[in-house]
């Protein structure tokens, strides 16, 4: 998910190497919140994606060699939907804890859902925020996909936004494209 400056697109500092592995080994607390959390998640993420798919237009060429370049494993199979809001879970508990991690914010600028990157249509022309969200991409290639909504949700409880490990790659890796 990419955020707008104002709205804390901003990291803040790199965590420990203690922090670090409390994130792979998370208290039993998070764990169990997050076991209850995946499959609802990952139901709403697949039916976002596949209704989205066909909406969204493919990447251009110098999008298609970015993403290759930040390892997505089949970028021909990326979309980009430009929408004025963006999908939100109906679950009421899904749902609060999508707006607690940010989602749905008006800061809120891009948003990766397995092979779809939504943008506001602001942003639709972003080179940095659709690389940020192809970085997303290639970390859910990386993680696959239930091992990517995993590890966000488990760095988004445990260290937020603002010093995730997943958004600090992201943000790091984007301005390699810059604009």
């Amino acid at each position: 998910m990419a955020r707008t400056p104002t709205g804390g697109g901003v990291l803040r500092g790199a965590l420990s190497p203690e922090e670090l592995s409390a994130l792979d080994l998370p208290p039993l607390q998070i764990t169990e919140k997050i076991d209850r959390l995946m499959p609802l998640a990952l139901e709403w993420y697949n039916h976002v994606e596949a209704s989205l798919l066909p909406l969204g237009r493919p990447l251009t060429e110098m999008e298609l060699l970015k993403a290759r370049m930040f390892g997505v494993q089949n970028p021909e199979q990326v979309r980009i939907a430009v929408l004025g809001r963006f999908p939100m879970p109906e679950d009421p508990f899904l749902r609060q804890e999508a707006e607690r991690f940010g989602l749905g914010s008006r800061a809120e600028c891009g948003r990766l859902i397995g092979y779809v990157i939504m943008l506001k249509p602001h942003y639709s022309l972003s080179r940095t925020v659709i690389a940020h969200e192809l970085v997303h991409i290639s970390q859910h290639d990386r993680l696959g996909r239930a091992g990517f909504l995993r590890r966000y949700l488990i760095e988004m409880e445990m260290v937020g936004y603002e010093r995730s490990p997943l958004e600090r790659e992201a943000y790091d890796k984007q301005s390699l494209w810059g604009g």
